[in-house]
């Protein structure tokens, strides 16, 4: 699990900085400063008390808005507008709230003589060290224009993606919502009553409508046992998460489920595949862009296996050789697209062709599945409203035919 540590270190120069960062161990931390040429004096375990110090590094910035301010950016560094004026221009435009608090921060720090980076790393509850990376590596090679359009466009992309993915399923989860809260209301109010007034003597009821009163009857009588069984499960599937080796089981079981785990995995793969590949084209070297990749990703057993991979790659292998020891992980065709990258010095290109093929299968994936999960909902719904009409009306038949 990642924890919070404090850093100080001299850039080349011999100017003295500090800062703090999430890693996983003290290692992280002095290798990431090491990559950007800082000596490093001192790293510790950050107090509590830093988590609340900053005031402004907790503000708290919606997906939609800094998609928004990314894309700004972005465009207006692109056109040739220098940087503190586009900040500058984007802090006129924006209402009151946290971006505009943002903007401001940014665009004092940056007037006071640090640099672009230097001004993120004081809000990295707001942007992700990937995002610090790379416009650290921007600064250094002229090139901050490409490199914030690049990560824009990733960006863009991803957020357009899950926002489809939650659009797709309103209607599903409307529906289903709606079936629960009927289905729980005929079987714990409706349908008790109306068979208790059917019923004559000792009457055998037909078999629909003893199955159907058998769950009204589990229904009714443990709804305070139910409750708290699903309370529980809630409680102990998020405590679960916060260990690392349930987090790794959570992983390994969501991308073991048929369809809905090759989403997941077509999801890890082309941010595995995207991010990586814009790195090594913007001239990020191999092992911090594997870092940033890794931290990037939310499935442990993806981040595992990177985390691995960037061990091999320091033992002196190729990147081809380390991802071939997880093929159950990462398929034929981003081995072979990155063997091809690096026999041609064009990895980086490759990987982003790979990324954006996974990006396209992922969307018809969904596509596919949204089309099938909400015709079976429908079904669903269907038999069980046949299933209560037959438990409800057999007894009633039984009846009329009694009296005939």
């Amino acid at each position: 699990m990642s924890k919070r540590f404090a850093y100080k270190a001299l850039d080349l120069n011999g100017k003295s900085m500090e800062g703090f960062m999430e890693a996983t161990k003290p290692e992280e931390v002095g290798t990431w400063l090491a990559d950007r040429n800082y000596f490093v004096l001192e790293i510790a375990t950050a107090p509590l008390q830093t988590l609340v110090a900053s005031g402004r590094a907790e503000l708290s910035i919606s997906a939609h808005t800094m998609n928004f301010f990314l894309l700004q950016l972005s465009s207006l560094i692109t056109a040739g507008c220098p940087l503190i004026m586009s900040l500058h221009a984007l802090y006129r435009q924006t209402p009151k709230g946290p971006l505009k608090e943002l903007l401001k921060d940014l665009r004092e720090k940056i007037e006071s003589g640090k640099s672009f980076s230097e001004a993120l790393k004081a809000h990295r509850r707001v942007f992700s060290n990937l995002f610090i990376t790379m416009v650290e590596v921007g600064e250094i090679g002229g090139i901050l224009g490409e490199i914030l359009e690049r990560y824009a466009y990733i960006h863009d992309t991803m957020y357009r993606l899950r926002a489809k993915i939650i659009k797709s399923m309103i209607y599903p989860a409307i529906l289903l919502t709606f079936t629960v809260l009927v289905a729980w209301a005929l079987l714990a109010y409706v349908f008790p009553v109306f068979i208790e007034r059917l019923q004559v003597g000792d009457q055998v009821l037909p078999l629909p409508t003893r199955i159907v009163l058998t769950a009204s009857n589990l229904l009714t009588g443990n709804s305070i046992l139910i409750g708290v069984m699903i309370l529980l499960s809630i409680f102990g599937f998020f405590m679960l998460r916060r260990s690392e080796a349930g987090a790794r089981w959570i992983s390994k079981t969501i991308i073991s489920i048929p369809l809905l785990g090759a989403i997941f995995q077509q999801m890890e793969l082309s941010l595995f595949a995207r991010i990586l590949g814009t790195l090594l084209k913007c001239g990020v070297p191999i092992l911090t862009s594997l870092q940033a990749v890794e931290k990037a990703l939310g499935n442990e057993v993806y981040k595992e296996a990177i985390n691995n991979i960037r061990e091999a790659v320091s033992r002196g292998e190729s990147l081809t050789q380390a991802i071939s020891k997880y093929r159950d992980l990462f398929p034929e065709s981003i081995i072979l697209m990155a063997d091809v990258g690096e026999r041609g010095g064009n990895t980086g290109e490759m990987l982003e062709k790979a990324g954006i093929i996974y990006e396209r299968d992922l969307e018809t994936t969904i596509e596919t599945l949204i089309s099938l999960l909400q015709p079976a909902l429908v079904i669903f719904l269907s038999i069980f409203v046949v299933t209560l009409a037959l438990a409800m009306y057999l007894p009633l038949f039984d009846i009329i035919k009694t009296v005939r």
